[in-house]
C-alpha cells in the first residue's frame, strides 16, 4: 500500500481526514433516521441505489437494484426525509432475529453488535456486509478507492476485490505522466487475478493503456469503457497488445482510438455476449461490423478510412452521426427497430471517397446494400442531412417498401426537387403515423453545386395512417406553406400539425451586434 501511494506526493493526512469526515457525516445522517438495524442496512442500500440513479448513463454499475428483497418486503413506506425514504418496520425485531434496544437518542441498536469508535465517531460502516462495502467502493475513482485501504485494518486489502475500476488521468492533476502510469500498473498488480465487472479508463498519451484494457478483458469484465483525452492524437490499439477476445464482454465503448481490422476481428468473431458497441471520435480501418450478438451500435464522428459494411443481423438500434470521409454501408437488418443517420454539412460524397453503388459486384458476387435500403425493417427512422444529399435521394427512389415504419424524421435533404424525396418516402411508408421535418439546418454549399437528379414520377397516393406532423423551420421559410398545401390532399387522416419556428443564425448574429451597439 505504501509503495503504491508513494507514486503521488499528495497530502495524505489532509485527504484522509476529508474522506473520513465526509463518510462520517453521511453515515450519521442515515443512522439518525434509522429505526432498526434492518432499516439502517436498507437505508445504506437505498443510498447506493440513489447514487446509481444519478449516474444512470454509467454502465459501470449493475442495473439490478441494490436493495435486499427480503428487506423490501419487511418494510412499508412512511414518508420522506432529505430525499431518503423513511421505512417503518412492522415489528421491533430485526429481520435476523436479533433483539434491538434503543440508545440514548432513541435509535434502535442490536445488543450483540460491536461498536468501533475512532476520534469520537461510531464506526458502523465497517460492520456492514462485504457486498454493501463493495457497492460503496464501486462509486469511487481509482485513487480514492486505494485510499480506503488506509481507513482501517479490515479495509487494507478490501479494495483489491472491488469489481469496478474507474481510472481517470484527470484526477491526478500534474502527475499525468510516468507516475500515473506507475500507479495504475502497481494497482493492477496488487489486484492480482481478482475478477472485474467493469473498467472505465480515461488516459492521455499513456503507452500502457492498451495492456490495461487487456487486463480487464482477461478478468472477465462485462463492461469496458476506454477514452483517450480529446486533446491527444487517437490512441493506437496495437495488435498483439490489445485482445478483445472474451465470452463475458457485453458493453464496449471506445473514444478517440485508432483501430484496424486485426484488432477489431475478435469483436466480430470472439465476443458472443457483446450487446452494446459505441465508437466515438475514432479512426476506423475496419471493413465490416458483423457481430452476431450485437443489439445496439453507435458510431459517432468517426473517420472511415475504408468502406465499412454493417451486417450484424441481430441489431435492434443503429445510430450513425457525422461520419467523416464516407458513410458506412448497411445490409438489410431484419431485427432493426430504431435507426438514426445524421450527415452534417461537412460530409461530402466525393467520387474518390464514395461508397460502392447499389448492385456493384464484389469478388464476383452482386451486392445490394447502401444506407437507406438497409433500414427498411425499422419502426422508427431519422435521416438528417443538409440540402442536398445524393446518397439518400438515389436510394429512396429504388428502395423497397418500409412496411414497419411508424415514425419518420427527415432533414433538409427531403425538400429538394420540389419535395420529391419526401413524397417518395411517404409513398413507400404505408403505415406511417408520425412525421417530423427538421428544416433549420445549415445548407451545404458543396451539395448545392451538384445538378439535381431527375426523380421518377410519384403516383397519386394517400397517407392513410399519418396523424401527426411536426415541422422545425427558420422564420421566413416560404417552403413551409407550399409544403402544407401539397400535403393537404394526401394526409386526409391528419389530426395534429405543429409548426416550430426559429430565428436563422445570421439574423441572431445581426441582432446581437445591434444590441451591443445600442448598449
Amino acid at each position: 500500500m505504501e509503495k503504491l501511494l508513494e507514486e503521488f506526493p499528495i497530502d495524505f493526512p489532509g485527504r484522509m481526514k476529508m474522506i473520513q469526515d465526509n463518510a462520517t457525516n453521511e453515515e450519521d445522517k442515515t443512522y439518525m433516521v434509522a429505526t432498526s438495524k434492518a432499516d439502517y442496512v436498507l437505508r445504506i442500500a437505498l443510498q447506493m441505489v440513489n447514487s446509481k440513479s444519478k449516474r444512470n448513463s454509467n454502465p459501470l454499475l449493475p442495473q439490478d437494484s441494490s436493495t435486499p428483497v427480503n428487506l423490501q418486503r419487511q418494510h412499508r413506506v412512511a414518508g420522506h426525509n432529505n430525499g431518503l425514504v423513511i421505512m417503518q418496520p412492522h415489528h421491533k425485531q430485526a429481520s435476523d432475529g436479533m433483539v434491538m434496544t434503543k440508545d440514548d437518542a432513541g435509535h434502535m441498536l442490536d445488543q450483540g453488535s460491536s461498536i468501533n469508535t475512532r476520534n469520537g465517531s461510531i464506526d458502523r460502516i465497517s460492520n456492514l456486509p462485504n457486498e454493501l462495502l463493495y457497492a460503496i467502493m464501486s462509486t469511487l475513482p481509482a485513487l480514492e478507492l486505494v485510499y480506503t485501504g488506509m481507513l482501517s485494518t479490515r479495509w487494507r486489502h478490501l479494495w483489491t476485490s472491488s469489481a469496478y475500476l474507474n481510472i481517470d488521468v484527470n484526477q491526478f492533476g500534474r502527475h499525468r505522466g510516468q507516475k500515473f502510469c506507475n500507479f495504475v500498473n502497481r494497482m493492477l498488480r496488487q489486484r492480482g487475478s481478482s475478477l472485474l465487472d467493469a473498467l472505465r479508463l480515461h488516459s492521455a498519451d499513456t503507452r500502457d493503456a492498451g495492456s490495461w484494457i487487456t487486463y480487464a478483458i482477461k478478468r472477465s469484465s462485462k463492461v469496458v469503457e476506454f477514452s483517450e483525452d480529446i486533446d491527444c492524437e487517437p490512441f493506437k490499439l496495437d495488435y498483439g497488445v490489445v485482445d478483445f477476445t472474451s465470452i463475458c464482454l457485453k458493453f464496449l465503448v471506445l473514444n478517440n482510438v485508432c483501430i484496424d481490422a486485426n484488432v477489431f476481428y475478435p469483436i466480430n468473431s470472439s465476443c458472443p455476449a457483446l450487446e452494446n458497441l459505441e465508437l466515438r471520435d475514432c479512426s476506423l480501418e475496419v471493413p465490416e461490423i458483423s457481430s452476431g450478438s450485437l443489439l445496439h451500435l453507435d458510431i459517432d464522428n468517426c473517420c472511415l478510412f475504408e468502406d465499412l459494411l454493417i451486417s450484424s443481423s441481430s441489431l435492434m438500434s443503429l445510430c450513425i452521426k457525422n461520419p467523416q470521409h464516407r458513410a458506412p454501408m448497411i445490409m438489410t437488418l431484419p431485427c432493426l427497430e430504431v435507426a438514426i443517420v445524421i450527415l452534417d454539412e461537412f460530409f461530402h460524397s466525393t467520387d474518390d471517397l464514395a461508397d460502392m453503388d447499389e448492385g456493384e459486384e464484389q469478388d464476383g458476387e452482386e451486392i445490394n446494400h447502401g444506407i437507406v435500403s438497409g433500414l427498411t425493417k425499422a419502426r422508427s427512422i431519422e435521416l438528417i442531412a443538409p440540402l442536398r444529399e445524393d446518397k439518400f435521394e438515389m436510394e429512396i427512389w429504388t428502395s423497397p417498401m418500409f412496411d414497419n415504419l411508424i415514425s419518420l424524421t427527415l432533414g433538409e435533404w427531403c425538400m429538394s426537387n420540389e419535395f420529391s424525396p419526401l413524397l417518395h418516402f411517404l409513398w413507400y411508408s404505408p403505415l406511417l403515423e408520425d412525421l417530423t421535418l427538421k428544416l433549420n439546418m445549415e445548407v451545404c454549399e458543396y451539395c448545392l453545386q451538384e445538378p439535381p437528379t431527375a426523380p421518377p414520377l410519384v403516383k397519386e397516393f394517400t397517407a392513410d395512417y399519418l396523424k401527426k406532423i411536426t415541422i422545425y423551420f427558420w422564420l421566413g421559410d416560404e417552403r413551409v406553406s407550399k409544403l402544407l398545401t401539397l400535403l393537404a390532399p394526401i394526409c386526409k387522416s391528419l389530426e395534429d400539425i405543429k409548426l416550430i419556428p426559429s430565428t436563422p443564425p445570421g439574423v441572431r448574429a445581426f441582432v446581437s451586434r445591434v444590441q451591443r451597439i445600442i448598449k
